[in-house]
């Protein structure tokens, strides 16, 4: 057999027809018969079955001899160069793999030696045969080659300084790769592209960077050789106010200086060019040519445009009567037409303003310029003056105990602020007007004119009348055995003796208060003069005390002691307030008090109510008020102190003291109010439980225990006898169904009828399919065998039976 194959049964191993019921012997211990080549050593095993007399014992034996498997190491990946040395295969598999394999891929090997230079990437499968029982294994390397990188070769390459840029790649010889960098002299990063104008001549290197491969370079030489550089073709639009500049600065590149300008006619010209003078047009700059360099030339293209003129700025003054008028009335000096017109605000204006329709402030004329020349502009001044308005003539009549008036609110229309005031007299005014000591007659608004607008003028004539007194009002309070008195006796100031008096229900009465028999409430005291002063009035307000009749309420959030109590009333007038609260306590406070009762009892309260007006008090007393119970506690025990589901009943025993009634709960639901509870935990797969009990004094004074247990779940074996693999929906599989094991401790085999092994596992899950080695079984009875152990016992179980496969 092969030293890592499973268990044997020596037993199937016999033949002839062996009794059962013997004993093995041999160089290792032999348990139920089986030989595990992972734990026992080879050698001659010994069956012994004993004889009853006369019959003599009867023995066999069975040699077991175990073969080496084939190790053919660990999978393996490696990336190599295609100009890199040759790799050693099996080095990669690792120090366990045995020798003596063969090795097939993309290409041939020869002894596992692989060259990247003439093989192909790929997955190269190292095998190695076993002697049966055992089987082959394999191992594979997986193989990528990088392709070794191609700078090409150097190159060399002479420009003038006013040659055009060169891209350096295309001077390099061989076949170049894409896609490398290229560095300047001393290493500085270069992009390919040389312009002999403003790049260092010298030596320009080119890299293809490898990843396992090593790096490719090539160089390229640049000479610039000595000649003319003339810079580079410009064209520029300047406008006439730009200040005068030198021409070659507007050349592109690095010209040389000493060079000639000529114009469009060849003729020569001046190096410097003033817009406000010079006449544009295309000039060429020309640098003589040295030995190898012919002459360097260049052009400035010059174009000027004229800027625009907006004239000088001035001011407008205008009334909002006057005529409309053109804002260029404004300007002044030398401007274009065709410019535009924006308002104060920033809006598009038309070149005529309207003082009566358009608002005063700074109004621009703008005249675009051609660029590069920028807009010009020339801003008016306008001031509108308003048109005076003093607005339209008004009449006041008022009382003399009206509010002082502002005059100004009495003229029709939207007078303007500002103006002044002379009063009947012809004196000057301030424009305020108090009724009870001003003149009254005829007062003139004036609103004087800003030229060119003239003044505007308008009247207020006043009539005052005598206002009327109802003298001040006040509060008075009685008990309800004073005697009656007269309500305008007790009106502060001076009223007036003409008014009369209404009752709180609105109703007129007359100036005498009876506590006894009148309604409190406001009693008003109303005098109507004449028109327009107002009717006024003034109030006594009565209230009669009545003596002090109350009720409190004891409120607390629980009853166990130490208990905590707030009382509170429901008086709310001024006076005193005493609490007795029977547990030795005495308290004056009217606002709602907080008392800690730390001893169980029951507590008679009594609550004095003096409101300190002469009108007696009030005592009110709870008996029983407030009742404090001692905190109970909630304990109690489970038997068995362990369950499972064969045997789930419990009885739960009450060790609560200080308690009258009890509830318990399991998972949070009633189940009963008895002081002990027996229940029994249906279900044949274990569960969690929480069982509380909660031990109650009295209403919010209670406790709670609460105990959370695991029915475990009890061990149950159950083998069907008959399978029918044949690939339908039903029944395709055979395996023990079982619950409650221990799932480490677990073995089920397969035999067939000559005892040979067929199937074997310690996974609780798996299940035979029906055959054996990818083939299937044959239709026949065969014998299985269990072995488990109680998951909460610990005891062990040992069955042996038998199946049928149908197919």
């Amino acid at each position: 057999m092969c030293d890592i194959g499973g268990a044997v049964n020596l037993f199937a191993q016999l033949g002839g027809g062996p009794t059962a019921g013997g004993a093995w012997s041999g160089p290792s211990p032999v348990v139920g018969g089986n030989y595990d080549p992972a734990t026992m050593a080879p050698g001659v095993y010994t069956y012994t079955v004993n004889g009853i007399a006369p019959c003599a014992n009867a023995s066999a034996t069975v040699t077991v001899a175990e073969v080496d498997s084939p190790n053919a190491g660990v999978d393996a990946s490696v990336t190599l160069c295609s100009a890199g040395a040759q790799a050693d295969l099996f080095a990669l598999l690792g120090p366990t793999a045995d020798a003596g394999g063969t090795w097939s891929g993309p290409s041939a090997l020869n002894g596992g030696i692989f060259d990247p230079a003439s093989m192909l990437a790929g997955a190269y499968t190292y095998a190695i045969n076993a002697t049966a029982p055992c089987i082959a294994d394999a191992a594979t390397v997986s193989i990528s080659i990088e392709t070794a990188p191609d700078a090409g070769s150097p190159g060399s390459i002479q420009l003038c300084p006013g040659s055009p840029a060169v891209t350096l790649f295309s001077v390099l010889g061989g076949t170049p790769q894409a896609g490398g960098t290229w560095a300047g002299p001393g290493g500085v990063a270069f992009d390919g592209v040389f312009d002999p104008g403003s790049d260092p001549a010298g030596d320009h290197t080119y890299t293809i960077t490898g990843t396992v491969c090593a790096s490719a370079s090539a160089v390229v030489s640049v000479v610039v050789l000595p000649g003319p550089d003339a810079g580079d073709d410009n064209a520029i639009t300047l406008c006439s106010t730009n200040a005068a500049f030198n021409l070659i600065t507007q050349l592109m590149g690095t010209p040389d200086a000493g060079g000639v300008w000529t114009d469009v006619q060849g003729d020569v010209v001046g190096a410097t060019f003033d817009p406000a003078a010079s006449t544009p047009g295309t000039f060429t700059y020309t640098v003589a040519g040295s030995a190898n360099c012919p002459d360097e030339s260049a052009t400035l293209a010059i174009t000027v445009n004229a800027a625009p003129q907006a004239g000088t700025g001035g001011n407008l003054t205008l009334c909002a009567s006057s005529a409309p008028v053109a804002l260029f009335d404004g300007l002044s000096g030398t401007l274009d037409i065709g410019g535009s017109w924006t308002a104060p605000d920033g809006s598009a204006h038309g070149a005529i303003l309207d003082p009566a329709a358009d608002a005063s402030g700074t109004y621009t004329y703008t005249v675009q310029g051609n660029a590069p020349c920028v807009a010009a502009s020339a801003t008016v001044e306008v001031l509108i003056n308003p048109v005076p308005f003093a607005g339209e003539d008004g009449n006041l009549v008022l009382c003399t105990s009206g509010p002082v008036v502002n005059l100004i609110t009495s003229l029709g229309g939207s007078p303007q602020a500002g103006g002044s005031w002379t009063a009947p007299n012809g004196a000057p005014s301030n424009g305020s007007f108090a009724p009870a000591t001003g003149q009254a007659g005829a007062y003139t608004y004036t609103i004087t004119g800003i030229a060119p607008c003239v003044d505007d003028a308008s009247t207020v004539t006043i009539v005052v009348s005598v206002a009327a007194d109802a003298g001040t009002g006040s509060s008075l309070s009685l008990c309800d055995g004073d005697a009656a008195i007269d309500l305008f006796a007790q009106l502060g100031g001076t009223p007036d003796a003409t008014g009369t008096w209404t009752g709180p229900d609105g109703l007129t009465t007359d100036s005498t208060f009876d506590p006894l028999a009148d309604v409190p409430g406001d009693y008003v005291y109303t005098v109507t003069p004449s028109a327009p002063c107002p009717v006024v009035s003034s109030t006594m307000s009565m209230s009669v005390v009545m003596p002090v009749v109350t009720s409190f309420l004891a409120s607390s959030l629980g009853t166990c002691a130490p208990l905590e109590v707030t009382f509170s009333h429901d008086y709310t007038g001024p006076g005193t307030c005493t609490w007795i609260l029977g547990n030795g306590d005495v308290i004056e406070d009217c606002a709602p008090v907080t008392v800690i009762y730390t001893d169980p009892g029951s507590y008679d309260v009594t609550l004095i109510v003096d409101a300190n007006n002469g009108c007696g008090a009030d005592t009110v007393t709870i008996a029983d008020a407030v009742n404090v119970y001692a905190q109970p506690t909630a304990a109690f025990e489970m038997l068995p102190a362990q369950l499972n589901t064969l045997d789930p009943q419990a009885f739960f025993n009450n060790l609560s003291s200080g308690a009258l009634s009890y509830e318990w709960l399991i998972n949070e639901v009633f189940i009963t109010d008895e002081e002990d509870m027996t229940h029994f935990f249906t279900g044949d797969i274990g569960a969690d439980y929480g069982i509380c009990l909660v031990a109650i004094a009295a209403g919010a004074c209670a406790d709670t225990s609460c105990l959370y247990i695991t029915v475990e779940d009890g061990m149950r074996v159950w083998v069907p006898n008959t399978f029918t693999p044949d690939g339908n929906e039903h029944n395709n599989t055979f395996k023990p169904i079982v619950t409650g094991i221990d799932r480490r401790f677990y073995l089920f085999e397969i035999y067939d009828r000559w005892g040979l092994r067929l199937f074997s596992t310690t996974d609780p899950d798996a299940y035979w399919d029906g055959t054996v080695d990818g083939a299937e079984a044959v239709q026949d009875v065969y014998v299985w065998q269990l072995k488990a152990k109680d998951a909460y016992s610990a005891e062990r179980v040992e069955r042996i039976g038998h199946v049928t496969l149908l197919r």
